[in-house]
């Protein structure tokens, strides 16, 4: 049987199954094993190296690409197996006249993680977990490859938490020395089989049906990673630390006790802290290890690494975390250490390396969140020589494009701090958090793209792009997408319906940013199939009533039963989204029916939440029509961004959600476990970080950009004064201390102070509305498609004073609420603008 598609190979000795018809029917799951790793290498001879050697190569799990004994690239990028990536590596440079050798790591996981989704049926009862796919012109998987399972790393371990892959536990005493190398023999090694099954004619059973894995291949989409390798800027402590053998891998470095240090059992140790090479030595002694905490100085995304020379036999293991017990709450003991936080998902994110004799150098297989890192050195009587101990920090490989700052020191600190954030959160896929989960929720997105296009312009979005088709591969047959994809998110195991809406939502905010229509289009018809769940569930008005799966929106107890406000103004925006991307596609009938079904939405949530008394929007009306009394910022805000209620109801409701004596922050376990239960006649449910976001565009929208900034620096103002470089979950710091979505404020200072957004899709022409609100002075520079717009505002008696330079984008300047454009001169290549203060009215943003 050939293809014209080079095959998957594995090992021989997995077996393929004969009765392949049996097989794939629905039978008990195949189990190959969880959890393991793979070698695999192939000869090339070369008369010449050729100029370039362009290499596609994927598996089924992860990877290490080697040519010759050096390494060429990680992955594949995390992806749906029905729409499997590969990766293209030039290995031209590192290949030689003669005999070359390509060699590839593997490691098979056999259950899903947030970054590895295996399939469910198809091919997999017949082949199992497992394949390694190569194309190009000078290797593939046509010709012999030779292979063999290794051992060297432990399978019975626990994995690093709910989402994550396993616990690392290398002993490189079982990894065969120079495996990647062209001296390495590998003659006792099996030859790997292509993984094809039937066949045999169109005479054959099933006229000859041929069975392969993973028969659509797609590019990545999206550029390599970047790698720097990073060192730590302080120890925290040194001591000995008293062995628990008896103890599982994933609790013993956390719960082992520490003692004093034994004298003389860490030398040099400051040498860690350098770029240079280190001369540290550690050594233990019986009944003692020794442990030592370093501190990098910040939370960032990477693999913790090292260099040692050792006699054999050592064991080091390594614990990262993004916090020290008490950092956030009160003051951090001296001897504090790294803990298990197992109830939010920072269970054990740690590696453990036996060493061989010599030199050596390990790196974990997979990236984690890190600030401080927990080092445990065993079985060193002898000593342990450590020449390098830090990290190789690493994301997505975006350009540094915006810039802002003004007379507020905490705003200048927040944006870089979102900014700083958002790329902790970009890999091959956006995720919500380095160190939790690491996964692409659907809802995050809408956030963190909006942010890092102004931080980052339009060299974030090819990984917005790969979302917005990833959520679409993700999406059943009744139309829903899963919450989070791809990944372990079980296939329909938990659902949320409000991320699919915000899926949406961010399909048209990434098309006006982009203009990248070639992307809606492709998932253009997963958008009306998602919009179509909703109509089908939707009541007699139109409306989602108790709507079912996790009703989420955001980490606050708003109200979410019978017909509810926030969610259906949500749907009311997904409809209007959809009526804007029909436009482009030139699908005008869709248009007005999405068009339509928005204005419907809102009128009737207007009419039936309105509680003329209070003068604001109720969450919830039951079944015969009754209003509770339960209110709360996303509501109000919800019907104010995608409505469009009178300006006096908007105002009131406005009046009432931000009052401060109203403010209610509510309990919403697991990330905010404590809060205040609400006063239903008198309060008003906060936004969190989250949804804070649409409260605060909404709020802008209607001319209160002042009280969104007012808001802004209430829930942001703490973690920054406290030190944070990175944005928080939840306004406390209970749970993830580096979250995407919470970096909204970047976007908000860059669209609403520097006043910068598009005015045609992709910054054909731009729209600069800028305002300073409190402020004496701001300036920075946005993305603006290809090019750039820097803004330079200045406060004057009369207003304040705007110089702006667009290049060679076009641009409007307008004024905003509560200002008149005086006078504009372009001169020097800018447009130097006088606004004007106007009269204040009620309801103003001053």
């Amino acid at each position: 049987m050939t293809s014209f598609r080079a095959p998957f190979v594995w090992t021989p000795r997995q077996p393929i199954a004969e009765d392949w018809l049996t097989a794939s029917r629905d039978l008990p799951a195949r189990d190959d094993g969880k959890n393991r790793w793979f070698l695999f290498r192939t000869e090339v001879e070369l008369d010449a190296v050729p100029a370039a050697a362009p290499t596609d190569i994927t598996v089924d799990g992860r990877y290490i690409l080697y040519v010759n004994g050096e390494e060429q690239g990680r992955g594949p990028v995390r992806c749906s197996p029905l729409a499997q990536r590969y990766d293209s590596h030039d290995i031209a440079p590192a290949l030689r006249q003669g005999r070359n050798i390509v060699a590839v790591l593997i490691h098979t996981y056999g259950v899903d993680t947030a970054f590895y989704e295996g399939v469910r049926g198809l091919w997999r009862p017949v082949f199992g977990d497992g394949g390694l796919w190569v194309e190009g012109p000078v290797v593939d998987t046509r010709r012999q490859w030779r292979c063999t399972q290794t051992f060297a790393w432990a399978r019975e371990v626990e994995q690093a938490n709910h989402s994550l892959g396993f616990i690392e536990a290398l002993d490189a005493n079982l990894l065969p020395v120079g495996w990647t190398t062209p001296d390495f023999d590998d003659t006792g090694w099996d030859v790997a089989r292509p993984l094809l099954a039937g066949g045999g004619g169109p005479e054959s059973l099933y006229q000859g049906m041929t069975i392969r894995p993973f028969p659509i291949l797609l590019p990545r989409g999206i550029p390599s990673l970047r790698e720097i390798p990073v060192h730590a800027q302080n120890i925290r402590w040194v001591r000995g630390q008293r062995p628990r053998p008896d103890l599982p891998l994933h609790l013993r470095l956390y719960d082992e006790p520490l003692v004093p240090a034994p004298q003389d059992v860490a030398h040099r140790l400051e040498d860690l802290l350098r770029d240079e090479a280190a001369s540290t030595v550690i050594r233990t002694i019986d009944g003692t290890d020794t442990a030592f905490t370093i501190d990098f100085g910040r939370i960032f995304s990477g693999h913790p690494c090292f260099e040692i020379e050792a006699k054999g036999g050592e064991v080091i293991e390594i614990a990262c975390a993004e916090r020290l017990p008490g950092e956030w709450t009160g003051p951090v003991d001296p001897d504090a250490r790294i803990e298990r936080r197992p109830y939010i998902g920072t269970d054990a994110h740690l590696c453990r390396y036996t060493a061989r004799p010599g030199m050596q150098r390990f790196r974990r297989f997979e990236w984690c969140a890190i600030r401080y890192m927990h080092i445990v050195v065993r079985n060193a009587p002898a000593g342990v020589v450590i020449r390098r101990l830090g990290a190789i920090e690493t994301h997505y490989p975006v350009e540094e494009r915006g810039r802002f700052s003004c007379s507020d020191p905490v705003l200048t600190r927040l944006w870089a701090a979102g900014a700083y954030t958002l790329r902790q959160c970009m890999h091959d896929a956006w995720e919500d958090c380095p160190s939790r989960e690491q996964r692409q929720w659907l809802g995050d997105v809408t956030v963190e793209n909006l942010a890092a296009h102004a931080a980052f312009g339009s060299s974030a979005s090819a990984l917005t792009a790969k979302y917005l088709l990833q959520a679409s591969e993700s999406q059943r047959p009744d139309g829903l997408t899963q919450m989070f994809a791809p990944g372990d998110h079980g296939h329909n195991a938990r659902l949320i319906p409000d991320w699919t809406l915000q899926w949406i939502l961010c399909a048209a905010d990434y098309w006006q940013l982009s203009g990248d229509l070639a992307t809606i289009a492709q998932i253009w018809p997963s958008i009306r199939k998602a919009l179509g769940w909703f109509e089908r569930i939707a009541g007699p008005n139109g409306l989602v009533v108790d709507m079912p799966y996790w009703h989420f929106m955001d980490w606050a107890g708003l109200g979410r039963d019978h017909q509810a406000l926030p969610l259906n103004a949500q749907l009311a925006g997904a409809f209007g989204a959809a009526a804007t991307i029909a436009c482009a596609l030139e699908d005008r009938r869709a248009a007005r029916i999405y068009a339509k079904r928005a204005r419907t939405i809102a009128n009737r949530l207007d009419a039936d939440h309105w509680d003329e008394r209070r003068g604001v929007w109720v969450d919830m009306v039951d079944p015969a029509g009754t209003q509770i009394g339960r209110t709360s910022q996303h509501g109000v805000a919800a019907l104010a961004l995608w409505g469009d209620a009178a300006p006096d109801r908007i105002a009131r409701a406005f009046d009432w959600a931000t009052d401060p004596e109203r403010e209610t922050v509510t309990p919403a376990p697991p990330v905010v476990p404590v809060g205040t239960p609400l006063d239903e006649e008198h309060g008003v449910v906060v936004a969190n970080t989250f949804y804070s976001h649409f409260v605060n565009e909404a709020l802008a929208k209607h001319g209160r950009g002042g009280t969104a900034l007012h808001n802004i620096r209430r829930r942001y103002t703490p973690m920054i004064e406290a030190g944070s470089t990175t944005l928080w979950e939840a306004v406390t710091p209970w749970a993830s201390l580096c979250h995407g979505f919470s970096a909204s404020p970047t976007h908000f200072l860059s669209r609403h102070l520097l006043g910068v957004a598009p005015a045609r899709p992709g910054f054909a022409r731009a729209r600069v509305m800028p305002d300073l609100f409190d402020l004496d002075f701001a300036a920075g520079v946005v993305p603006a498609g290809p090019g750039e717009i820097s803004v330079d505002l200045r406060r004057r008696a009369a207003g304040f004073d705007a110089v702006i330079r667009a290049g060679s984008v076009p641009f409007d300047v307008v004024a905003p609420p509560g200002f008149a454009l005086q006078s504009r001169r372009d001169r020097d290549g800018a447009a130097h603008v006088d606004f004007i203060r106007l009269k204040l009215s009620r309801g103003g943003n001053r």
